[in-house]
């Protein structure tokens, strides 16, 4: 499954969103660790650091690369 990597305002790091969750507007998002962010607090950009327990539960999809070492 694609997933979009956004930030999160509430503890400013990246989460990843399954791409399902870009399209339309919603009340709130999960990111795959089940971290939940109201729409009003997620910012729609790839900043902050990746989540890690986003990026195990992903695996190697990273977001761009820019995140690859």
């Amino acid at each position: 499954m694609p997933y979009v990597w956004w930030q999160s305002e509430y503890d400013l790091q990246c989460h990843a969103f399954s791409l399902d969750q870009a399209n339309g507007s919603r009340s709130f998002y999960e990111a795959v660790c089940e971290h939940s962010v109201p729409d009003e607090r997620v910012s729609r950009a790839q900043a902050g650091a990746l989540c890690t327990n986003c990026l195990i539960k992903v695996g190697t999809e990273m977001p761009d690369v820019r995140w690859r070492a």
